[in-house]
């Protein structure tokens, strides 16, 4: 095996901030960088080549539910700034977010789904 081997966290612990109020992410938290994505260009006679189409980026995060902020008011909202930071020194920031999908609370675990999209997510790698 050639070249050097990270040996630090790899994944585990996250951090959130939703339009600089903190959060305690209890799991589940995932993105997705907005960019381009290509798709496949087929003709009846072959396949032509590509298309690149411009794609939205996502945060999706499991929070605790606290009781000085109601998790419905996320519903529908829009203008959102979101930085999480992983373990692993990665920051990901969601820039003019909105939320989407239904939120719903389990009140057994005091949980609920947080998901935002926008055209401006991105992460930055620590060196």
């Amino acid at each position: 095996m050639s070249g050097s081997v990270y040996r630090g966290p790899l994944g585990g612990t996250a951090t959130a901030t939703i339009n600089g109020v903190a959060w305690n992410v209890v799991g589940e938290c995932q993105y997705g960088a907005a960019g381009t994505q290509n798709e496949t260009a087929k003709g009846q006679s072959a396949v032509e080549g590509f298309l690149t189409m411009p794609v939205q980026g996502y945060i999706q995060m499991t929070l605790r539910d606290r009781r000085d902020i109601d998790p419905m008011s996320f519903q529908g909202a829009s203008d959102l700034t979101i930085i999480v930071e992983q373990a692993n020194g990665k920051i990901i920031t969601a820039d003019d977010a909105w939320q989407v999908e239904q939120i719903v609370v389990n009140t057994q675990e005091g949980t609920f789904e947080l998901k935002v999209e926008s055209d401006s997510v991105v992460a930055d790698v620590v060196s």
